[in-house]
């Protein structure tokens, strides 16, 4: 099935196209419609549909306008366009963006679904051919290059001084703003690290993606990806990082079936400072333990509260370390908490003995403190002969340690709850209030709890399981279905109660949500 989304500011131009794609068989889909581009393009960068249906004269922002801004931010997105004028430079424009198909009005089923059906064997071609071709040799000494520079920038093998002047070789420019960097993390389904193929692929996926943007550089680094973010005047570097993420992952599920997982560095203004947003960067996927793989995390996510950065010092108590520790920071916590009892010898092995009880017992007490159950390793841990047994090599000792933590950590974010939930009870309070408004939206209500609204989009959808127009939409429709209950209003005076301001279109939603039409539910429910 194919999704598609229709902008047009003539209601009876998205019905007639509703009516005329219920009788397709079921192969496309529409997933949502606006009456012009403004309204349309949060909306679509939330639901990404696969096919974008679109007029060309319509107020604020048009259809020619759209498709440019659709075209940047999803390139993989195919276009097709609507016009009742038959005027050759609204044509010549529409092929300079990639427009797949121009289509006068007013529009027959038969033409209509023609261009549809070429549209989609055209997608189905480029799914099958997209991994076939990997690059020809000088593009991909190009990329191998360009890894190299970025690799070597965050190492500090050479001076930001340098790293510019190996960029001028290469005809890229460094110079910037704002930098950010970010680290991506692929794996299949089956939440397995990424094989050879899967890399090699997901590495051609970013080339098609990313290749061509002057804001965005990538190259491989080690068993993951890195992106180094740029922004010039005016631009907003990490809502460029939350967009650049998201488009990432949805094209990551859509061509590989795998998931992927991305920590969004901080914020820093000098070339030379980009390491240390890449720590941040790694930090922050090291923060996504405990969460589905297939999360956003940023350095900002973090100093909101859920896992800040800690001060790891011996005069912390280990359980306020275990409170704050990142699955990124394990390793370091076990290796200074154990490292004095390195030695193989009977005093080292009773040491090791006496600190994994402490380790034991400090977690215990952690999840005491938050009133979480305890994982079947700890309990485990709770009989003397299993520790003695664990502590007989300093190797042993670290890997059941190892075991011991991760179950921890991974039952503590769990019953930590969500991150940003007071704004995200603000931001429910405000669809709440203001569902009845006809122009409500993600970038109203983003604004409302002072978020970008990249960022507030991946917030709300991680932890709400649901994309804010899904939330909306059911929402409404709950509304609705009270109305149809409670009053005998009139469908139409429903339809505006809730925020749509066409009847047959609140009829086309309910049906999608609920099976049934209103009338069929109010005959039901009275």
């Amino acid at each position: 099935m194919y999704h598609l989304f229709i902008v047009d500011d003539e209601e009876v131009v998205r019905k007639g196209i509703r009516e005329l794609l219920q009788s397709a068989d079921g192969e496309y889909a529409v997933c949502g419609e606006a009456a012009d581009g403004e309204l349309a393009l949060p909306m679509i960068m939330e639901l990404k549909p696969d096919i974008l249906l679109t007029d060309v004269r319509m107020p604020f922002v048009d259809g020619l306008e759209l498709c440019a801004m659709v075209r940047k931010k999803m390139p993989w997105m195919h276009l097709l366009i609507l016009s009742g004028h038959d005027e050759f430079e609204y044509a010549r424009e529409a092929i300079s963006l990639g427009v797949d198909e121009y289509i006068l009005k007013p529009v027959t089923m038969p033409q209509l679904l023609g261009s549809l059906s070429k549209t989609a064997r055209k997608i189905e071609e480029e799914r099958a051919s997209y991994f076939s071709d990997a690059g020809d040799g000088p593009a991909r000494q190009r990329g191998l290059l360009v890894g190299h520079l970025l690799n070597g920038l965050l190492d500090e093998s050479f001076s930001a001084a340098e790293a510019l002047a190996r960029a001028e070789t290469l005809g890229l420019s460094l110079a910037a703003r704002q930098y950010a960097a970010c680290c991506l993390d692929v794996r299949a389904d089956s939440g397995e690290g990424p094989d050879a193929t899967l890399r090699r692929q997901f590495g051609i996926l970013l080339g098609r993606v990313l290749d061509g943007r002057e804001d965005v550089l990538w190259s491989a680094r080690g068993d993951r990806f890195l992106l180094i973010l740029k922004a010039s005047e005016g631009a907003n570097v990490l809502e460029t990082a939350y967009e650049t993420a998201q488009a990432l992952k949805h094209e990551t599920a859509r061509l590989l079936g795998a998931d992927l997982s991305a920590g969004i560095g901080s914020v820093v203004e000098r070339l030379g400072e980009l390491p240390q947003s890449y720590q941040d960067a790694k930090r922050s996927l090291g923060g996504l333990v405990g969460q589905p793989h297939g999360s956003i995390l940023s350095a900002l996510d973090l100093e909101h509260g859920l896992l800040p950065r800690f001060d790891f010092t011996e005069a912390v108590p280990l359980a306020e370390r275990l409170r704050h520790v990142s699955q990124e920071d394990i390793g370091f916590l076990l290796e200074q908490h154990f490292g004095s009892a390195r030695d193989e010898d009977q005093s080292s092995l009773l040491y090791r003995y006496y600190l994994l009880a402490d380790l034991v017992v400090s977690s215990i007490r952690l999840l005491q403190s938050i009133d979480a159950e305890q994982p079947a390793p700890l309990r485990e841990a709770s009989d003397g002969e299993n520790l003695m047994k664990s502590v007989a090599t300093y190797g042993d000792t670290i890997a059941y340690a190892r075991t011991l933590v991760e179950a921890v950590i991974l039952r503590r974010d769990q019953k930590q709850g969500v991150r940003y939930g007071e704004e995200l009870r603000r931001a429910k309070d405000y669809i709440r209030a203001h569902f009845a408004d006809n122009d409500l939206s993600l970038n109203t209500v983003a604004a409302e709890v002072g978020f970008s609204p990249n960022h507030f989009s991946t917030v709300f959808s991680q932890q709400m399981g649901q994309t804010f127009v899904e939330y909306l939409t059911r929402f409404r429709v709950e509304q609705s279905k009270r109305l149809l209950r409670e009053t005998d209003l009139k469908l139409a005076d429903i339809t505006y109660a809730i925020g749509y301001g066409e009847p047959h279109y609140f009829s086309y939603i309910f049906k999608k949500y609920t099976g049934i039409s209103p009338s069929v539910y109010r005959r039901q429910e009275q």
